[in-house]
């Protein structure tokens, strides 16, 4: 299997995770936001982009390669708003050059990383969302995973493409060798966590006067080890041919607001927390909640960690 975007926070967990289960990995970074710390000397590494059809061609010609985990894109929503061309460029021209490589050498089956925001701001009957609710991006981000999903269903017409995408929700949490560490931080949890350890840093919380029970936006949380599973489920689904969605969220169906997230950080950590309220960002949903029924259901995934004080407590192995 090829894995892109492997020594990322979630592409080297899922790496390490795989490769507990015994799962033989080719891994393709171009080390841009990924780490090489995160990269397993067992498995076959290669160092570019995921648009590189020379690269693509080398991997696919030397290793045998029957199916893709493509996790590897740009994923910073405020970026995305000063650069889209960036997002349209790495999470969809490039991604489909990777598609078109695969079919080349007759590769049928893909899982891909794909998020909420394609749900841009739901409406609150819609909450917890499933998969059928409307995709109505508001970012550039956003915009360019649904194109890549939408590209993967006609590649599924056109050339039979065995594909599952899975909607992530908000990601947290480390491995017992692996956390967060990304170059801007921008996730809630370990900049929580990076509160409560250092005094002299102040939280921002976006917006304290959204229509939620605090004001604050409130967020589905999935521990990453719980994520990385739902991987091997979808992986299992794929190589053994069985019926299936195209898309699944993944989340747990249980949402937290800013300060909810603050205050069991304090409980947890034992520290107090300081943060300012600031502007609401551009584009922030009041509420992001899945409903997961699908995926437990057809991919018979199996969450272990939804539990809040362990996610924060997980996430503080490797934050400073």
């Amino acid at each position: 299997m090829l894995i892109t975007g492997g020594a990322g926070y979630i592409g080297g967990i899922t790496t390490e995770t795989l490769h507990k289960e015994g799962f033989n990995l080719v891994v393709l970074d171009d080390l841009s936001t990924g780490h090489k710390e995160n990269l397993f000397k067992d498995f076959p590494f290669y160092n570019g982009k995921i648009g590189d059809v020379d690269i693509l061609k080398k991997i696919f010609s030397e290793n045998k390669i029957d199916l893709v985990i493509h996790m590897a894109g740009a994923a910073l929503v405020k970026e995305s708003m000063l650069n889209p061309q960036k997002y349209f460029d790495i999470n969809f021209c490039q991604g489909e050059n990777l598609l078109d490589v695969m079919n080349l050498f007759g590769v049928k089956k893909i899982v891909f990383s794909s998020s909420c925001a394609v749900y841009g701001i739901p409406k609150e009957s819609d909450i917890p969302i499933n998969e059928d609710v409307q995709t109505k991006p508001v970012n550039p981000y956003g915009e360019s995973k649904l194109l890549f999903e939408k590209a993967l269903e006609w590649h599924k017409k056109s050339n039979d493409l065995d594909y599952i995408s899975l909607r992530y929700f908000n990601v947290a949490g480390s491995s017992d060798t692996r956390g967060e560490n990304h170059s801007p931080e921008t996730h809630l949890i370990p900049l929580v966590v990076k509160a409560a350890k250092d005094p002299g840093y102040k939280l921002n919380v976006f917006g304290n006067d959204y229509p939620t029970k605090d004001g604050t936006v409130i967020r589905d949380y999935i521990h990453i080890i719980d994520l990385a599973n739902a991987h091997i489920c979808a992986i299992n689904t794929l190589i053994k041919g069985e019926k299936h969605q195209s898309t699944y969220n993944v989340g747990y169906g249980q949402g937290y607001s800013v300060l909810e997230i603050v205050n069991a950080a304090k409980e947890v950590l034992k520290k107090e927390i300081n943060y300012v309220i600031s502007e609401r960002r551009e584009g922030d949903p009041p509420v992001l909640i899945a409903d997961t029924r699908k995926i437990q259901h057809d991919l018979n995934w199996k969450p272990r960690y939804n539990n809040i004080h362990e996610i924060i407590s997980s996430a503080s192995r490797f934050t400073n």
